[in-house]
Order: C-alpha cells, then structure tokens, then sequence
C-alpha cells in the first residue's frame, strides 16, 4: 500500500518540469519512450512517463539518449530505474546514470540544500549496535548519499552501524552513520506514535547499491 507524502519527500519529486529537456529511455526488449523530466541531480532524472507504454518500471536496466531542445547532450548512456510512482495518468520515475550529470546540466539543476535527491519508500532495515545487538527499523526515504530511518531506540551520532536491508529476494548489507535523530515522530504520517526518527549518512558506494538493488514499496505521493 501506498504511504502518505510526509515532509521528507524532496520536493523535487512533486512538481514541474524542466522545459525544452526530452529523455528517449531504450528498454530490453527495444521500445523507445520519449519523457519529459521532473528534476535532475548530480547522477539521477526523474522522469515524466505516460502509463499507456507501460515502461520504464523499477529494476530495468536501460539505455538512455538526453536531449536539450533538438541538441543531443548525451547518447546511449546506461542506468537503471530504481524508483517509481503514480501521478494522476502519468508515472514519475527515477534513473540513476553510469556518469555524472552535474556539469553537463549545471545551468538545470534545482537549488537545493541536498545536492542528491531523496526518495520516500517503505523498507525493512536490520541494524546491529554493541548495545542492543540486532533491532529491526525501517527506511522512509533514501538518497544516493544517505537515509531516513525509523527506529524504536536510538543510535549515536557519528558512529558507523552495520545495517543489513531486506529485500525480497535478496540482502544488502550497507554501513550508516547516524547524523541526527529526533524523538518525535507523529508529524511523520508513516510512523507509530513513539520511535525516534534518524538521518545517516551513506558512502557513495552504499548508496549506489541501495538504489541499483532495493526491492520495497515505494511510498505515493
């Protein structure tokens, strides 16, 4: 089931379009899709998708062509889709890029505080602490260099905490570094009434295989 937006949905996924910005997404199995673009970030597009094509879906592995007007600034780029959502008649999706974007499109990139974008989602979380051994939490939202975590006790901050995600057919082990936390949640719509909320930190690497390998649902908006 779908989860209620809440305030750590990057508002880069909400609203807009970048004008005069076209993405062609080649599929497997050979179909072209013409999108328009949402917002782009230093390695990831959101795209606009139509839902009568049926594609691109989270867990393709694509290629990619960018053009800005009729000027192609990138051809047959490779990613994969790792995050996807409905709007009204249309699907918004996120492809994370082989290569970095951020000097290709500088001029389009959306000020923002958080040069990646964060994504919200609903997933499974173990993590181990020398305190309280193995506790189970969950993923709210995760961006290519950090997450949101929902967790019944705390964790300290700038320490590094193994962290084992479960998919459906597959673990991803990641280590986090909680940055911040906060004891009250219930501004949070996708929480219980007690808990703690805490940001991490992600290394790149980490934060590249959650998103190319998480299997969850992702949250609506």
């Amino acid at each position: 089931m779908s989860t209620p937006i809440n305030r750590t949905v990057d508002c880069r996924l909400t609203s807009g379009r970048i004008l005069n910005i076209t993405v062609y997404v080649n599929n497997n199995d050979k179909t072209i899709v013409k999108c328009a673009v949402r917002a782009i970030s230093s390695q990831e597009i959101v795209l606009i998708v139509a839902n009568a094509a049926g594609h691109p879906t989270a867990g393709d592995s694509i290629t990619f062509s960018l053009y800005e007007g009729a000027t192609k600034l990138l051809s047959e780029q490779s990613g994969i889709v790792h995050w996807a959502t409905t709007e009204g008649d249309t699907r918004i999706v996120a492809l994370f890029s082989a290569s970095r974007l951020n000097e290709l499109l500088a001029h389009r990139l959306m000020d923002d505080r958080r040069l990646n974008i964060r994504y919200p989602v609903d997933i499974q979380v173990l993590v181990t602490d020398n305190y309280h051994g193995q506790r189970t939490a969950r993923i709210i939202n995760y961006s290519l260099h950090g997450l949101c975590l929902v967790s019944q006790t705390a964790l300290e901050v700038n320490c590094h905490y193994p962290a084992t995600v479960i998919g459906d057919d597959s673990l991803i082990h990641l280590s986090v570094e909680p940055k911040w936390g906060e004891t009250t949640v219930t501004e949070f719509e996708e929480c219980d009434s007690d808990g703690y909320v805490i940001g991490c930190d992600l290394l790149p690497q980490y934060g590249e295989l959650l998103a190319r390998r998480h299997s969850s649902s992702t949250a609506g908006l």
